[in-house]
């Protein structure tokens, strides 16, 4: 026997029910192929196996297994959210805030260098208006 038929008959064959699981169908011991006609018949087998009464915390558990692959729409959720689990959310990370200090001497430095504050005598700017 090859190894994909061995696969292919692991797929197909009965699985044990997971009470500890978080996934809905290894709690429900399911594939994740099976039909509404499986899911509802695997949850009355636990049911009676795991009756209210006695298993109460086995059946809180089979019974929101049940619930997240009785219908088609939170079926399809739980596929998507079991293929890719959603992601997890982080704080966002604050900026670091912008160093404004300064010293007032290199202000004047730097208006002495760009705005020729280091000329002494301004009559060679100056230049008279004519009217």
């Amino acid at each position: 026997m090859s190894n994909e038929q061995e696969r292919r008959e692991q797929k197909d064959s009965p699985r044990q029910p997971n009470l500890t699981s978080s996934d809905p169908y290894a709690v429900l011991g399911l594939s994740r192929r099976a039909s509404k006609r499986e899911i509802k018949q695997a949850y009355f087998k636990l049911v009676r196996q795991y009756p209210p009464e006695t298993h109460g915390d086995f059946f809180k558990r089979i019974r929101a297994a049940y619930e997240k692959l009785q219908s088609e729409e939170t079926k399809a959720e739980t596929d998507l959210f079991l293929f890719r689990p959603p992601p997890t959310w982080h704080p966002r990370k604050r900026k670091e805030k912008l160093d404004i200090s300064f010293n007032t001497q290199d202000i004047w430095l730097s208006l002495r260098h760009y705005g020729n504050l280091h000329k002494i005598d301004f009559q060679d700017n100056y230049t008279p208006i004519k009217i």
